[in-house]
């Protein structure tokens, strides 16, 4: 008996229980769709503020999020910043007490790849990765089909051999279900496909895809990176180490064996140990990432984009916590009614936490929607070269995230409305009706506080997000130094086509003249590097020595950017120089590997010229790298030198020699014509390069305006992004200040309607309200600005990294005055207008009101 009854509660108890929660969930529809309008709201701003926080979470996990097939990649680490040659590599990859496996990747490097295997079959541009055979059994990753790589098989001297990604097998093979075993011709000679990758796999790092793998044991007709025989050189650092640690091995352990196996190699190989004996020190740092992120980086990211999350959620919650304790108010007389019938406060509250959960859940839900619909904007965008591959979309935990973020706003700030609402004096109510009595003003009740912190929380986003906006449109306003209409870039490949160092040189004493005797072309010149695209020319790239300045005859060491340069360059960007010459041709003629006495021509921008002589005249003088001499032939005027670089860089610009090609075969070198108009220009230009260079692979035709305004709209975009965070901000402290305003114009009717008819005048009436709006403008404004400071200094990196990048300043008057007086001035627009209504009351019918 005792069990049957027992069971029959356990069964009972549980219905009952869901009956009630569907009876609730029920209720809570129906009084939602009664209120169509505060409903809509809510559901609006929930979803806007979740959707954001979405987009941004998506796009740091496409930053720093695990790289797609790649097994246990917490397990992997890499050095700081630091390559090594493939000698040491093995020697790290047989250190077994810390070391699982090791893998040495040398990456990216583009390949000439032919579908026929017929040699005069048009190549087309690939980029891939030279791994050691274990690459790919160190990052636990299995091919779709076929085989990888593996030490038993990949020998030097075998035939060469090239693994595919999924996206190269799909989008440049068909799909073919036999393509294992086809024939690719890589830098004109044919390599067979031994397997596939599987899907989404596009490396170790595929914010810089690979869709090629060849291994580093192959011969260097295939891949000219390994000239020179760098495998059983240990003095080429040239490839990046990825090591799989040990099972319980920690980082700093594993640093420990790897650095005395470094120190004992560089004792066998003769390297200097220093100056304080030690020699050199690697570090290790977390290599499953998608991009190559330091965890000084991924630390910045992270923090910067928990404090965006931080401040969007507390508007939205704040936001939503004041409309569902307005609402709450409103409905006293509902409560009491409920509770005189003998509803419990419990249930009560129970029911007005089902309504905000429901709210917080059709808001996650409009979220996760509008979410994709960014993503899906910012995926289609056009990133500079090279560009990564970033998958942008919402992944399953991004999702449950935001969901859980959605259900917890409505939880946790729907819960204090709730148990406020449930307060409720029942005689009282009932006796007056839907007024509440002409109490006492409270200048700090909870909505109040919630609206502070709203202003606050406004102003700290709007301060962060307008001075990031305001730094990138500044990027899109630079003038670039010269005229960008009616220039032409054009790549070219000539060590992947197989060209000599004797023929390339050929080649770029030929193409200018031939070039030119094409309809409309004006100038014609040579450069190993895009004008104003690169990514990385605020970073030094060169060490080089000038006499010292105060007459001791001592050397000085500057670190400048180095770039290589043509013959007739300046003249055809447009960039006038301030002394001296250009390179002529005879100058890239000149052999890199030439008497180390004999003296290269070299070409300074203002910046590098103060750095190294100060406010002397730099033509003719020496300057050494290494141990080549240069002299100053000639000084241009500063132009930015690369994307999101606004202040001028020390460059050094070197002739683009052929030698320096094929010792440097990653690179690529580009044609910048100036044309007197573009249309008409560029198929005479195509047909003279197929007509008199057929073999040579030409790919990257575009204008330099193309070039810019493909920079300019992603840049803008992320502006847009910040911008938009900004205005959602003061939407929702609008929304805060004139929601509550208005529900203190409502409570305070009859209260008004009596002063109004003891003679109060409009302005008055207008001024009382006001008065509240103001007080918590003012309060949240101040509080806001000092938040802002904080943040700016938690951020003091970044902002340095925007004074640097944009000649942004962090305390620009703009932004610390203009943004608190617009967001207080859309604020006190939100108060003006519930307290226009207010002077509208007629004091009779508010009077004669229940």
């Amino acid at each position: 008996m005792d069990r049957r009854l027992l069971a029959a509660i356990a069964v009972q108890v549980p219905v009952m229980y869901l009956r009630e929660i569907r009876q609730d969930v029920r209720y809570a529809l129906r009084v939602l769709t009664w209120s169509p309008g505060f409903t809509s709201v809510a559901i609006l701003s929930l979803a806007i503020g979740i959707g954001m926080c979405c987009a941004t979470l998506s796009e740091f996990q496409s930053i720093v999020g695990p790289p797609p097939g790649v097994r246990d990649p917490a397990a992997l680490a890499t050095f700081h910043w630091s390559l090594a040659s493939y000698p040491y590599f093995e020697r790290y990859r047989d250190e077994r007490q810390a070391v699982a496996a090791a893998t040495a990747v040398l990456g990216p490097v583009p390949f000439a790849v032919a579908f026929a295997a017929d040699k005069s079959a048009k190549a087309e541009r690939f980029y891939g990765h030279l791994v050691s055979p274990g690459h790919f059994s160190t990052l636990g990753v299995t091919p779709a089909s076929g085989r990888f790589f593996s030490p038993e098989t990949e020998k030097r001297g075998m035939p060469p051999v090239v693994v595919v990604s999924d996206r190269f097998w799909r989008t440049r093979l068909g799909a073919d279900p036999h393509a294992v075993g086809r024939g690719l011709r890589l830098n004109g000679l044919m390599a067979t496909i031994v397997g596939i990758g599987p899907k989404d796999f596009l490396g170790i790092w595929p914010g810089f895809p690979a869709d090629l793998f060849v291994p580093a044991t192959c011969d260097a007709s295939v891949a000219p990176e390994l000239a020179g025989d760098p495998l059983d050189r240990p003095d080429r650092e040239i490839f990046r180490v990825v090591l799989r640690l040990a099972h319980g091995v920690t980082s700093p352990k594993a640093e420990a064996a790897l650095n005395t196996i470094a120190h004992n190699l560089d004792r066998e190989n003769g390297v200097p140990s220093g100056r304080d004996g030690k020699g050199r020190a690697l570090r290790l740092m977390p290599a499953g990432a998608i991009m190559y992120i330091t965890p000084e980086q991924r630390a910045f990211v992270n923090a910067f984009n928990v404090a965006l999350w931080a401040l969007v959620l507390a508007l939205v919650c704040a936001n939503l916590a004041n409309l569902l304790l307005a609402r709450g108010r409103q409905r006293r007389r509902e409560i009491a009614v409920r509770l005189s019938v003998g509803a419990s406060r419990a249930r009560l509250v129970r029911q007005f936490l089902t309504e905000s959960v429901l709210l917080a859940f059709a808001g996650g839900l409009a979220g996760i929607v509008l979410a994709y619909a960014i993503t899906h904007v910012m995926s289609s965008l056009p990133l500079p070269s090279p560009a990564p591959e970033l998958d942008l979309r919402p992944d399953f935990r991004v999702l449950a995230l935001t969901l859980a973020m959605a259900l917890a706003a409505g939880v946790g700030f729907g819960l204090a409305p709730a148990l406020s609402s449930a307060r409720v004096d029942i005689g009282r109510t009932l006796k007056e009706g839907a007024q509440a009595p002409l109490r006492g003003y409270r200048r700090f009740g909870s909505r109040n506080l919630f609206v502070v912190c709203q202003m606050a929380a406004s102003l700290m986003l709007l301060l962060v997000t307008w001075f990031v906006a305001l730094g990138f449109l500044n990027t899109t306003r630079l003038n670039i130094g010269f005229e960008s209409r009616n220039l032409v870039l054009i790549s070219l490949d000539p060590v992947r086509d197989g060209y000599s160092p004797a023929e390339t040189a050929a080649l770029f004493s030929a193409l200018p003249d031939e070039l030119a005797r094409a309809n409309g072309v004006r100038s014609v010149s040579l450069t190993g590097s895009v004008p104003f695209a690169s990514l990385t020319s605020d970073r030094a790239n060169t060490r080089v020595a000038s006499p010292a300045g105060d007459g001791a005859g001592g050397q000085v060491l500057h670190s400048v950017f180095r770039d290589r340069i043509g013959a007739n360059y300046f003249a055809t960007l447009g960039v006038p120089l301030l002394g001296g010459r250009e390179f002529e041709g005879r100058d890239q003629r000149q052999k890199e590997s030439g008497p180390r006495d004999a003296a290269v021509p070299a070409i300074l921008n203002q910046t590098a010229a103060r750095a190294l002589f100060g406010g002397e005249n730099p033509i003719g003088r020496r300057i050494r790298e290494g141990e080549r001499n240069y002299t100053v032939v000639g000084l241009t005027r500063d132009v930015p030198s690369g994307f999101l670089v606004a202040r001028p860089v020390a460059t050094l610009f070197q002739p683009l020699t052929a030698e320096w090609l094929h010792q440097n075969p990653a690179e690529r070198v580009t044609i910048v014509l100036r044309a007197a108009e573009t249309r008409g220009t560029l198929a005479p230009v195509r047909n003279q390069l197929a007509s008199m260079h057929p073999d040579l692979t030409v790919f990257n035709v575009r204008t330099m305006s193309e070039d810019l305004d493909r920079l300019n709209s992603f840049v803008e975009w992320q502006a847009a992004i910040f911008v938009t965070l900004g205005l959602f901000a003061l939407l929702l402290a609008s929304i805060g200040v004139g929601g509550v305003t208005a529900y203190a114009v409502a409570r305070r009717r009859k209260e008004i309607g009596i002063r109004m008819a003891l003679g109060a005048r409009g302005r008055q009436v207008q001024a009382l309200v006001l008065k509240e709006g103001t007080v918590l403008v003012t309060a949240g404004a101040v509080l806001g600005l000092g938040g802002a400071f904080a943040i700016a200094r938690a951020f003091a990196a970044y902002s340095d990294m925007l004074a640097r990048s944009f000649a942004q300043r962090p305390g620009s008057p703009v932004l610390v005055f203009g943004a608190p007086l617009v967001l207080a001035g859309l604020a006190m627009l939100a108060c003006y207008l519930p307290a226009r209504r207010a002077t509208k009351i007629d004091p009779m019918a508010a009077l004669r009101e229940e």
